[in-house]
């Protein structure tokens, strides 16, 4: 059996399976599932021959799997209209916390999360893991869970409809600390990883029933189309795309102004409306 096929989940092996009405009953099994399929992810991305350039690969769902199990039994064991779609973590966000976009203050003092992290199997000591105790800043995570704070006030109301979801596990780095993305290699060059990461998008987004996904960058707007038009299970979730919130992203220093302007066009801004804030979301 190749390593494509064992990620392949019954939701997609066994079209007629009532594995889909089994899980609305126990909403641990959702958890379990989605698991089960970033662990079998995992084991896949270790047959995967990166580019010569990538020195260190971390993989923050496995040392900081406490935290990471933690962000999804509190927060994602539901069906979820909406997948807010990064690419890969950042080595001041989820590199440190387990959580995507894990800014740190953002995790602890607003998602609730905090715990023990662990080391990376082979750390570069100019990216050094230091779990809750980094004391840089993520600035895309700031920027990305400081606008849902401004609009939902409380986490539940995001998790309540939404989730968020990486493509890939792994932070790349070359010898020199300098950070690596999908996104900086061609097409050949990431071909096998893309064939088993377009699959695990596409199983994440069948188990949680996910109707509209927010692409987060050009990278996962172009990845999230072609993961898509391969299912005919999957042809009526729609794709939209957010600039991201990266500071390395020319002129985006509006992006809070530009975010809100994309949920609202987008009909999704009802979904984060907190009563509260009525200014916020009448100022763009």
């Amino acid at each position: 059996m190749s390593d494509t096929d064992k990620i392949v989940s019954a939701f997609f092996a066994s079209p007629q399976s009532n594995r889909s009405e089994e899980v609305e009953d126990n909403d641990d099994d959702i958890c379990d599932e989605f698991l089960k399929i970033i662990g079998d992810y995992n084991e896949s991305l270790k047959n995967i021959k990166l580019p010569e350039t990538v020195t260190h690969v971390y993989n923050p769902t496995i040392y900081a799997r406490d935290t990471f199990e933690m962000y999804i039994r509190k927060y994602c064991s539901t069906k979820k209209k909406i997948m807010f779609f990064g690419m890969n973590p950042g080595p001041w966000g989820m590199s440190q916390t387990g959580v995507p976009f894990g800014e740190i203050s953002s995790v602890r003092d607003w998602l609730g999360i905090e715990g023990c992290v662990g080391k990376p199997f082979e750390e570069n000591s100019a990216r050094p893991v230091t779990g809750f105790g980094c004391t840089r800043t993520e600035v895309s995570g700031k920027r990305f869970w400081g606008l849902f704070k401004k609009l939902c006030g409380f986490p539940e109301v995001f998790f309540e409809t939404s989730l968020v979801y990486n493509y890939i596990n792994q932070q790349w780095m070359n010898s020199k600390g300098c950070n690596i993305t999908p996104a900086d290699f061609k097409m050949s060059q990431m071909e096998s990883l893309y064939n088993i990461g377009d699959l695990v998008f596409a199983n994440v987004l069948r188990l949680y029933g996910v109707e509209t996904v927010v692409a987060i960058g050009r990278f996962c707007l172009v990845r999230a189309q072609k993961a898509i038009s391969q299912y005919i299970l999957l042809k009526n979730v729609k794709v939209i795309y957010l600039p991201h919130p990266s500071p390395r992203v020319v002129n985006n220093n509006d992006w809070e102004e530009r975010a809100i302007s994309c949920l609202r066009n987008n009909n999704l801004l009802q979904y984060y409306c907190n009563e509260e804030l009525p200014v916020l979301q009448q100022k763009t």
